[in-house]
């Protein structure tokens, strides 16, 4: 299965419940810290671009004795013993073995720390007690999620979408890096009524429109912090990564270098581009020596499909034909229009549709006898939208929200689970390269993998999880469109 597989060891994994009274501060200062290492028998670690925090939960297996209780110093379980009641943080770190993608030379092990970032039981842990042990689970989220809810945003806001974002998140103390917070194109003004910081920036996402590309933001938390981005964006800087060694360093606004997006590999065979990271094969049999380091990057069960939508006949049915009614406040001027909103899909991750001959006749077709599916209506403050004062707009304003629509919908056309062995470099909103082998009775050395099924694809959720005897990162993929995109220097398998 490889290294990557093989059984976590904690470093690290303490809770710490704050001192209650006098005689608790006197005895285990402000809080009263509990190792479990030993204790652990499973620990999962969730993203999700859906969700704006990190989450996790553990599942601890103890036979008593682990903590004394603070008033007779009766031996109990973790559970009891600290009377666990919501609220208390926990520091995790795993070491687990690292792929020998890394370093060539041997298999070697890697300290997964999650950047010393904490969590917070979000309640009381769902038990099962026996005559001689007791096993219990333990929800948890990201501290962010907590700190964000005692800091509401008390003030208007007006200017650049991003910059606003970037606002919240400082004023929140929140963290996060600038390269995560995509520029807007548009502007916007905000009444912010002292909510939460994070339910205020996600209103924000099919607001927001990047300077280059389809309207459409994701707002989520990842081992970096949080991050505000576009699809079109992830598209583009997922994609990049995998151009060819002989190609110049695409210009995204910041170069890569080759380097980063490589890692060296003692590897004979040819064709599975096994020396980019983020790429993956399912194939049926693994390599002979279980241990060898390129199983690491095998799919391991078959990949489930959740949802293979065809788009074209989407385009047929005029599901991406909509009507448009707007009215401008400020000059009465109301207008209508039928959309599709499908034309000019500024970045896929699969083979383009507007390169298909029939697609422009169908928008033609559809769009002269007035077919759509659904119907917009927008009030038009230009005061709001640009945050100034004119009668105007300074962009199609009523277009970015529909559009954005569009493009999660869009997006969202194909699903897929995979579960592979754990890999901490990846997280959500990446782009992978999934490579399926072809099923046929010709020589597959002809046509390994195939062209059609394989791909990019997004990592939309993704799951950490370690047991005491395996380590695996399960994957829920998405993408838009069949095939290999071969915008953005993306090359075919």
């Amino acid at each position: 299965m490889g290294s990557a597989a093989g059984p976590a060891i904690y470093s690290q994994f303490s809770v710490f419940k704050k001192s209650k009274d006098a005689a608790e501060r006197t005895l285990f200062g402000p809080e009263r810290e509990v190792d479990l290492k030993g204790k652990i028998v499973g620990f999962n670690y969730y993203e999700s671009l859906y969700s704006p925090m990190v989450t996790a939960s553990f599942v601890e297996l103890d036979t008593g004795g682990t903590v004394g209780d603070i008033e007779d110093n009766f031996a109990g379980t973790f559970k009891d013993g600290l009377k666990i009641e919501g609220f208390e943080k926990v520091k995790v770190q795993v070491r687990s073995m690292g792929h020998g993608i890394v370093n060539s030379l041997q298999s070697n092990s890697v300290e997964w720390d999650l950047d010393d970032r904490q969590f917070v039981i979000t309640g009381s842990p769902y038990n099962v007690d026996t005559s001689t042990k007791q096993s219990a689970y333990f929800p948890m989220v990201s501290v962010n999620a907590i700190t964000a809810a005692s800091k509401p945003v008390p003030k208007n806001h007006k200017g650049k979408i991003s910059d606003i974002v970037g606002k919240i998140l400082r004023r929140a103390g929140l963290p996060y890096d600038k390269k995560n917070i995509e520029e807007t194109e548009n502007s916007i003004k905000i009444d912010c009524k002292n909510e939460n910081p994070i339910d205020t920036i996600l209103k924000l996402c099919p607001k927001a429109k990047p300077v280059a590309g389809d309207p459409g933001y994701f707002f989520f938390e990842n081992h970096e912090g949080f991050n505000f981005k576009s699809i079109h964006g992830l598209i583009r800087d997922g994609v990049a990564k995998f151009q060819d060694a002989g190609k110049a360093n695409f210009l995204s606004g910041e170069g890569y270098k080759l380097e980063d997006n490589f890692r060296l590999v003692e590897y004979k065979e040819q064709g599975y581009y096994q020396g980019l990271r983020h790429t993956y094969v399912y194939k049926t049999g693994l390599k002979a020596n279980l241990d060898n380091s390129m199983n690491d990057f095998n799919v391991l069960t078959p990949p489930t499909v959740r949802r293979d939508q065809d788009i074209m006949n989407a385009l047929k049915n005029g599901q991406y034909n909509v009507r448009i009614c707007t009215q401008n406040i400020a000059t009465g001027e109301v207008k209508e229009e039928i959309v599709n909103l499908f034309e000019n899909v500024s970045a896929t991750l699969g083979t383009d549709t507007e390169a298909n001959a029939d697609n422009s006749q169908i928008v033609e077709n559809n769009t002269q006898e007035g077919n759509y599916c659904k119907t917009y209506t927008y009030i038009i403050n230009p005061g709001d939208i640009d945050g100034g004062d004119s009668t105007k707009t300074s962009y199609d304003a009523h277009l970015v929200h529909p559009k954005a629509v569009m493009r999660y919908q869009l997006l969202h056309a194909q699903l897929v689970n995979i579960l592979v062995p754990h890999n901490s470099d990846l997280t959500v909103g990446e782009v992978i390269r999934l490579n399926i082998e072809n099923i046929t009775q010709d020589d597959k050395i002809i046509k390994e993998f195939n062209q059609h099924r394989s791909g990019y694809y997004m990592i939309l959720h993704l799951c950490h999880s370690f047991s005491t005897s395996h380590s695996f990162t399960s994957l829920t993929l998405v993408r838009d469109e069949y095939g290999y995109s071969q915008k953005f220097g993306g090359v075919k398998s």
